[in-house]
C-alpha cells in the first residue's frame, strides 16, 4: 500500500521539485496573501525554486496524500500564522524523506529503448 502511494505521488508530482516554504515563526501573514514570496529551509528542492513551481509541488502533495498544509507545516489552517520553514513536525521530515526517495528513483530510471 505504501509503495502504491509512493508511486502515485511520483506521478502526481509530475517531475516538479519540492520542499518547505519559509516564514519567520511569529510573523502573521495577510489572509488574502498567506503564502510567502521567499523561502528558507529548503533542503531537498532547489533554493532558487520559483514560487509557482513550489506551489505546484505542494499542491501535488495535498491532492495525492489528501492532507492540508498544516499536516507537515507548523501553520494555522488558514495559513496566516506559524512557520512554513519549521522542522517541528515529524511529518515534515517524513515528507522530505519521501521526496528524496522519489527523486532518487526518478534519477535511476532509464528510458526504455524503442524497438
Amino acid at each position: 500500500m505504501q509503495r502504491a502511494m509512493a508511486l502515485t505521488l511520483v506521478f502526481a508530482l509530475n517531475f516538479n521539485f519540492t520542499a518547505a516554504m519559509a516564514q519567520p515563526q511569529a510573523e502573521k501573514r495577510p489572509a488574502d496573501h498567506p503564502i510567502p514570496d521567499t523561502f528558507t529551509n529548503l533542503q531537498v528542492l532547489p533554493k532558487d525554486i520559483a514560487k509557482h513551481d513550489l506551489m505546484n509541488v505542494m499542491k501535488d502533495f495535498l491532492i495525492t496524500m489528501k492532507v492540508r498544509c498544516s499536516q507537515c507545516h507548523a501553520v494555522s489552517d488558514d495559513l496566516t500564522e506559524g512557520s512554513f520553514s519549521s522542522d517541528d513536525k515529524e511529518t515534515m521530515i517524513a515528507a522530505r524523506d519521501l521526496l528524496r526517495a522519489i527523486l532518487a528513483k526518478r534519477h535511476d530510471l532509464k528510458p526504455v529503448p524503442q524497438s
